[in-house]
């Protein structure tokens, strides 16, 4: 059975992605990716290990563990599709949520606490 830092760089050899490439579509440095790739090195989070295997084609069981079947399907062209029915912020959302954001958490709690009062009144 081989090892997980040899899984991953033939995942990623699969996606004919270079370390740096790979490490921006996962929302890592390269320096982590390398890490991955190396005997000693460190492991990757379960969510980078999903993204990799969804990538690469291969079963996140087989990556993660080295068991069970070792091909899903061909590399996807990328990790994640937004869903269908995403539809981006307003600028007035955007706003509101940047000044709830800088908020304190008691102030944050007291917000919401006040919305949801306000809410239960006009019932």
């Amino acid at each position: 059975m081989s090892k997980l830092y040899e899984r991953i760089r033939e995942a990623r050899r699969l996606t004919g992605l270079t370390q740096e490439v790979l490490a921006g579509e996962l929302g890592v440095t390269r320096s982590a990716v390398a890490q991955w790739e190396m005997a000693d090195g460190t492991a990757p989070s379960v969510e980078n290990l999903i993204g990799l295997a969804q990538r690469s084609g291969l079963h996140f069981e087989y990556l993660a563990t080295g068991r069970g079947e070792r091909v899903l399907g061909p590399p996807a062209s990328t990790i994640a599709e937004p869903p269908a029915d995403y539809q981006p912020l307003s600028e007035q959302q955007r706003l509101l949520l940047d000044r709830f954001e800088a908020l304190a958490p008691r102030q944050r709690s007291a917000l919401l606490e006040l919305l949801n009062d306000s809410r239960q009144r006009r019932r």
